[in-house]
């Protein structure tokens, strides 16, 4: 999954740039803005490429794919807010400032953009990208992707939304090809990260399927943290039972790790077609170790009355030491 800023380019920087007088709230609103690192999801290791790690937790691998998703998806989008708030505003007072309309380079766009921001009575912001029909001067500009900044008062302290609008942004931009949207929380206090992400019926290109999801994300300034993720899919996809069984399943995944790298991930798959086979839920439960090797692989089935089906894949669950026990998202 990649969400590239599709609508910045070198138009803006002619349209902008000119003599400006200074402005304060446009300045304000940099410095309130969130940074990356206040809403990157770090896991230990994720810097590392993958596939040189050997046999890396498949389980780990896929925490840090997804993180890495995650982050594409919302760091691109803030350092295009940063990029076009240090270029001069088109208007300005105290308490706002638009940059644009402006058009891309090549003059075959449907639209015109326009970036604003605005300071609010508690200090505050909100800011707005919002694109109209160019060849329609009475139209109205729509917003595309929204954010609210509530700076905290301090470096140490960050808080805010955004909101992505492809759906929005596909009626009027036909270079659009997502839909759908990203809604994104987040909370900084002093190195702690909490952020919260949800995917709504969105698309990555027209052709492709339809993902709702929701992450959730917290660390402490120490390093260690969880993350939690939910979606829904068929299990049998891609088996010989899928056309049996096409039903949608709900999946969700914890993974838990300490500021060394061990972790655990749990996962539980319950509903539609589980439950017409008179199953209860499947379980899944993977440990590593500071090297991202995996230590411990097992499955769990629960077929009412039956007990507990288990079948251990490799380890023992006291290489788990860190995370002993299952533990189940809180979404």
């Amino acid at each position: 999954m990649k969400t590239i800023p599709m609508f910045f380019t070198l138009a803006l920087i002619a349209s902008l740039w000119g003599c400006q007088q200074e402005n304060t709230v446009s300045e304000k609103f940099l410095q309130a803005a969130p940074k990356s690192y206040m809403v990157r999801l770090v896991v230990p290791g994720n810097e590392k490429n993958l596939k040189a790690l050997g046999d890396v937790a498949e389980s780990y691998r896929t925490t840090v794919q997804v993180t890495r998703d995650v982050n594409t998806a919302v760091l691109n989008w803030l350092l295009w807010v940063e990029t076009i708030v240090k270029y001069p505003a088109s208007e300005w007072d105290d308490t706002s400032s638009t940059w644009g309309p402006w058009e891309p380079d090549d003059g075959l766009s449907s639209v015109l953009y326009r970036f604003r921001m605005w300071l609010n009575t508690d200090d505050s912001f909100d800011y707005a990208f919002e694109i109209r029909p160019k060849n329609d001067a009475g139209a109205a500009f729509v917003p595309v992707y929204t954010g609210h900044v509530n700076p905290g008062g301090l470096p140490t302290l960050n808080a805010g939304t955004m909101t992505f609008d492809f759906d929005a942004a596909a009626q009027y931009d036909y270079a659009v090809d997502s839909a759908g949207t990203i809604s994104v929380a987040y909370d900084y206090i002093a190195g702690q990260k909490d952020i919260a992400v949800t995917f709504d019926r969105w698309k990555e290109h027209a052709a492709s399927l339809p993902v709702t999801a929701n992450y959730h994300y917290i660390a402490s300034a120490a390093g260690d943290g969880h993350f939690d993720f939910e979606t829904w899919a068929d299990v049998h996809a891609g088996t010989e039972e899928a056309a049996q069984y096409p039903g949608i399943e709900h999946w969700t995944l914890r993974s838990r790790w300490t500021p060394d790298g061990d972790g655990r991930t749990d996962v539980l798959v319950t509903g539609e077609d589980l439950t017409a086979q008179g199953v209860e839920d499947f379980r899944q439960s993977e440990c590593w170790d500071d090297a991202f090797t995996s230590t411990f692989l097992t499955r769990l089935v629960t077929i009412p009355p039956d007990p507990v089906f288990e079948e251990v894949q490799w380890g023992a669950e006291d290489a788990c030491s860190s995370f002993p026990a299952f533990s189940s998202p809180e979404l």
